[in-house]
């Protein structure tokens, strides 16, 4: 299933980037599939929507993860994955469900209505005011208001560098939040126009408690791996227990929640490695398996004999990220040369050998749109090794013997190959094979999976891959992953592991916020895309197709693109 969009944040695919993949290093491999699907012909959502009358009382829900989170704050650059978007939204506040077309719709259990003042109606400032529902109530007790909305705005907004939020990214634009005529109407005034605002005010999580999130140690590392805090929490599920030798985390119906009742009476959250999930699931000791990424693991899943495998297209996508602080990647020329020499799409095929997928049809041109998708252009950098020898011959890179050397240093960078990981290893080698094809000598570092996120933000890493999984809004958060900290700033956001801060996209960043027509906008987004492209900041490689194992009588739940799911209503059928 898609994981509820948090807050327009880019989230780190914990499972993709530890356990994906395929084996194979044939750059041969990997045919069009029979029965592959393409971009074009993806579903939307493939859920089995059922209405809660035919749906089971009762029941338990085992899930697999990659990683069970070292920061159960979902905001913090640390707690920014995808496990923890999925926990999170079976316990903390989501204002707006989203159809399979990204069409929001008021959740009710956590705000009544809203009002909007257009910016061309309000001097220029959009301003919406949240009516929520006074029932609403964090599991402490106290009534989710206005302080919990501003204390969150605060945290995110990137005033205060004492904040590790992943993003800042739709708070930065709000000038303020105010009581409005009660504690329960917030009333929320944007520097100027902002199309995306129902991201930063209606994703899940919409607000956090000022609990969590006032004091800057508070919510850096108060909600470590330890410390769940369900008081900070709310919705049709709370903790049940967190078993740290099992790596399992156990929801239970919440008895404190206004809502519908849950259909479940629990949800478990196992963390398991990615043959081991596929395994697992064929043996009936989980239940689901969000996104199968391997032949190996798509035919396992296929041998439990009620078995459903739901299909979507995805907003997960392979890319490397490059260092511009390391070595000989602080040269852009090096950089280019370098991309010039990578075959991404025999990588895909690699990858994705075995799968129902033709490799060609998911192909990545664009950091922001998916291919289909209104706005995507291919405004990628076409493989030609040739060129990138002549241009690494032009900067001085002559070869001598298998590589090239300048003022007697070898052109030689690391790759940090997370171990036990089929597809960054398969990744890896087929990079080491490419670059040595233009006399670059690529040293593969074997790096353990679990301390990925610490090297991503301690920036100890030549060049790595992982998987980025988009939000429901394409345009919002360029500054995340390719910008400053914010506005005015030199330092890059926390999130911005390749440290690139371009004056060009500093200046477009503002008006793609603003900018409410959207043929404007997405022109303005390519802008954008095309200088990251010519950064080499990060290098995309394909979107993947959602491949979600579960027991075909499950309710409610499955593979989709854009539509997020209401966790009390997902169940087994009657």
């Amino acid at each position: 299933m898609r994981k509820a969009a948090i807050n327009a944040i880019a989230l780190l695919a914990v499972g993709s980037l530890a356990l994906t993949g395929c084996g194979q290093k044939n750059q041969n491999t990997g045919e069009k599939q029979a029965g592959a699907t393409s971009s074009a012909n993806l579903k939307l959502s493939d859920m089995n929507p059922q209405s809660r009358d035919k749906v089971k009382d009762g029941g338990s829900l085992r899930y697999s993860i990659s990683l069970l989170p070292p920061n159960w704050n979902p905001l913090s650059v640390d707690g920014n994955g995808v496990d923890n978007s999925t926990i999170a939204h079976f316990t903390l506040p989501t204002n707006f469900d989203f159809d399979e077309n990204a069409k929001p719709t008021v959740n009710k259990d956590y705000m009544e209505s809203y009002d909007v003042k257009e910016a061309a109606d309000n001097g220029g400032k959009l301003q919406v005011t949240l009516h929520l529902n006074p029932d609403a109530k964090w599991n402490s007790g106290r009534t989710i208001d206005y302080t919990d909305y501003l204390a969150t705005w605060k945290a995110n907004n990137g005033t205060n560098p004492a904040f590790k939020p992943a993003t800042t990214d739709g708070f930065n634009q709000i000038e303020k939040i105010e009581k409005g005529a009660k504690a329960t109407d917030v009333v929320v005034t944007f520097k100027s126009s902002y199309p995306d605002w129902t991201n930063v005010l209606g994703a899940s999580p919409s607000v956090l408690p000022k609990e969590a999130v006032t004091d800057p140690k508070v919510y850096n590392e108060g909600m470590g791996s330890a410390n769940f805090h369900p008081e900070w929490h709310t919705g049709p599920f709370t903790l049940d227990k967190i078993d740290q030798a099992q790596k399992t985390i156990t929801l239970k119906r919440n008895d404190k929640w206004w809502g519908d009742k849950a259909k479940l009476d629990t949800v478990s959250f196992r963390e398991l490695d990615e043959s081991a999930q596929t395994k697992a699931f064929a043996n009936k000791e989980i239940d689901v398996v969000d996104t199968i990424i391997t032949k190996d693991g798509y035919s396992t899943a296929k041998q439990r004999s009620d078995a459903a495998l739901r299909e979507a297209g995805h907003l997960q996508w392979r890319h490397f990220t490059f260092n511009s602080k390391a070595g000989v990647l602080a040269d852009k020329k090096v950089r280019q040369a370098v991309v010039k020499g990578i075959n991404r799409e025999a990588i895909a095929r690699s990858d994705l050998a075995g799968l129902p997928v033709n490799p060609k049809d998911v192909m990545l041109g664009n950091h922001f749109f998916m291919p289909g998708q209104p706005g995507y252009k291919d405004n990628s950098t076409k493989y030609d090794p040739a060129a990138a020898k002549k241009e690494l011959d032009a900067a001085g890179w002559k070869m001598s013997g298998d590589y090239r050397v300048k003022d007697g240093k070898q052109l030689a960078f690391n790759y940090s190959m997370l171990t036990g990981v089929p597809t960054s290893e398969n990744e890896g080698a087929l990079l080491q094979q490419n670059m040595k094809a233009i006399g670059i000598k690529v040293n593969l570092v074997n790096t353990a999976s679990d301390t990925y996120q610490k090297v991503l933000q301690n920036h100890s890493f030549d060049t790595i891959s992982f998987t980025w999984q988009g939000t429901d809004w394409p345009m919002n958060n360029v500054r995340q992953i390719y910008g400053a900290a914010s506005e005015g700033s030199k330092n890059p956001s926390e999130s911005n592991y390749a440290q690139i801060v371009d004056p060009k996209l500093e200046q477009l960043i503002p008006k793609i916020d603003t900018e409410e027509d959207q043929a404007k906008r997405q022109d303005l987004t390519n802008q954008a895309d095309k200088i990251i492209w010519d950064n080499v900041h990060t290098l995309p490689l394909y979107r993947r197709v959602m491949f979600t194992a579960v027991p075909k009588n499950l309710a409610n739940y499955g593979a989709a693109t854009f539509q997020s799911y209401r966790p009390e209503d997902i169940g087994f059928m009657k």
